[in-house]
């Protein structure tokens, strides 16, 4: 989606254009976020759908439904008008009518003419289905509820004629009418209601969606809705730095103040900088626990774990000495912030009493040589292909022949590889010298150095890899080879799974990982698992 921001003070292109799929508007209280979002909604009236963060909870008892024609209109001007003929005549009524003439600060009040939309268009497909005009169709009422309850797992919903009743799951004798649940429960119907309502191809424009939502629901709900409504563009304004970061992909943008007169201080945040500190110091901040990565936003690291590890801040830092030396920082001040911070390095040949140290030092290490190695772990493989509608076991079975293979075909570059790196930590210890002059000090490095059995590490170091390779052990494999760029292309399973390339597997792979159900899950542990914390 393409759209003209807000004029922006002191710039040369006062009023910046932008391609998004989402964004996040992110500043404190009073920075004019919500001016920010009613602003983009004047200037695209006819195709943004804005909830504000002023609204009312106020779920209907009962609606009777009306035509489906005249629920959308209301649903989405706030009014309908029989003597309007073309929907262009209702863009000059939206202010007025949805908005009651103040587009900043009115009261949302549209709880009731979401619920008439939802029952009309289920009573007119049902009665289209009975009469055999349309197959078995899935409702809009069916999406709201298959979200809703997917988010909120030990709640059910029942619908019947203008009625949604609700009851805690697995006690159906216990059911109630939707009017009485909780505030969370209530807004978090309205919010996924709302999207899948709008008109497609929307910009939908979310004020504060974290407002009554436990920050357990917020990063799932909000992934949901996003996977639900591919064809529209979402805009959130919020002050809330943990709903930000939960916005994996977003553009932000930082919002200082409104300046009168349509006119911001903003700035759109560069993807290689890091949110700004002074951002920090003016909204609430994050209180999470952080996990300081390696790599970028952008890489798959980062992309993989944080669908994995939903409670804790991710901050990618680049390199893994600059993780450690971060985690010490940190973690030296923890007196003063009180927030656990953690590592997640990859494993990088590093031999097992490496992995004792560093755990002890709250840095945790990935089980496999790198982190695209992930994505070949035998239950991710396995998912993919099974929602590929492929056989998982066949799959995964060609994937670990191949894979197997051309490990065996690289084997002799990998031991080099591994054979250097461990005559490198072995003469780092060469500098460990106790003699007080350099006649000494030469003569304790000449002993030293011809104490190290050169060969007898590569033979250890080749006889590890050729038993890997002999008894075909798929979970070493991955551990041991680091060929950036190449174990994908050459197990085949994006041909296996009918992907077309590495991109869209990742994508998928992150796609499954969103979804709360057993399968996410499945994965969550299988790639939590090939984290070391506490290795012996």
């Amino acid at each position: 989606m393409n759209i003209q921001l807000p004029t922006k003070i002191g710039s040369p292109n006062s009023s910046p254009s932008i391609e998004f799929e989402q964004l996040v508007v992110v500043g404190a209280n009073g920075a004019g976020k919500t001016r920010f979002g009613s602003r983009i909604e004047e200037m695209y009236l006819g195709q943004t759908h804005r909830i504000s963060a002023q609204k009312s909870l106020t779920f209907p008892s009962h609606v009777s439904p009306t035509s489906r024609h005249r629920a959308e209109i209301a649903f989405k001007y706030g009014n309908y008008h029989e003597h309007f003929k073309t929907e262009s005549q209702y863009h000059g009524q939206k202010i007025g009518n949805r908005w009651g003439g103040n587009i900043n600060t009115s009261l949302l009040n549209d709880f009731d003419k979401l619920l008439i939309l939802l029952h009309t268009e289920e009573y007119e497909d049902s009665l289209s289905y009975k009469e055999g005009r349309i197959a078995k169709p899935t409702t809009k009422l069916d999406r709201v509820q298959l979200i809703w309850e997917a988010v909120l797992p030990h709640r059910k919903l029942i619908k019947s004629a203008g009625v949604v009743e609700t009851f805690p799951t697995g006690q159906v004798a216990s059911k109630y009418n939707a009017s009485e649940m909780s505030d969370g429960e209530r807004v978090i119907f309205y919010l996924i209601g709302e999207v899948i309502c709008a008109t497609r191809n929307s910009i939908i424009i979310i004020d504060e969606p974290e407002m009554h939502i436990h920050k357990s629901l917020v990063k799932t709900l909000f992934d949901l809705i996003e996977i639900e409504r591919p064809d529209c563009a979402f805009i959130y304004l919020t002050h809330d730095i943990d709903f930000a970061f939960t916005r994996q992909n977003a553009i932000k943008i930082w919002a200082k103040s409104y300046e009168g007169g349509n006119v911001w201080d903003y700035e759109i945040l560069s993807e290689e900088m890091p949110i700004p500190e002074q951002l920090y110091l003016e909204v609430l901040g994050s209180r999470k626990p952080v996990i300081f990565l390696e790599g970028e936003n952008s890489s798959i690291d980062y992309e993989i774990y944080e669908q994995v590890y939903t409670d804790y801040t991710l901050k990618p830092l680049g390199g893994c000495e600059k993780v450690i030396q971060s985690v010490k920082a940190f973690n030296e001040q923890k007196g003063f912030h009180h927030i656990e911070s953690i590592g997640i390095i990859d494993r990088d040949r590093r031999q097992n009493e490496d992995l004792v140290k560093l755990n002890s030092k709250n840095i945790w290490v990935l089980d496999v040589a790198e982190a695209e190695n992930l994505l070949l772990i035998e239950n991710i493989v396995k998912s993919i292909a099974q929602h590929m509608g492929r056989d998982p076991e066949a799959v995964f079975s060609e994937v670990k022949h191949n894979l197997i293979s051309f490990f065996g075909s690289q084997i002799e570059t990998q031991i080099l590889l591994h054979y250097r790196e461990l005559l490198r930590r072995e003469f780092i210890t060469l500098t460990n010298f106790s003699s007080k002059n350099i006649s000494d000090v030469i003569a304790e490095v000449d002993v030293l150095y011809g104490s190290v059995d050169k060969q007898d590490l590569f033979d250890k170091v080749k006889k590890e890899f050729e038993l890997v390779v002999s008894t075909k052990d798929y979970d070493a494999v991955l551990r041991l080879f680091n060929l950036k760029n190449a174990l994908i292309p050459n197990s085949k399973v994006c041909e296996l799974t009918g992907i077309k390339n590495k991109e869209d597997y990742l994508k998928l792979a992150i796609s499954l990982l969103k979804r709360k159900n057993k399968v996410s899950q499945d994965i969550r542990n299988a790639i939590d698992n090939k984290i070391i914390k506490n290795a012996t």
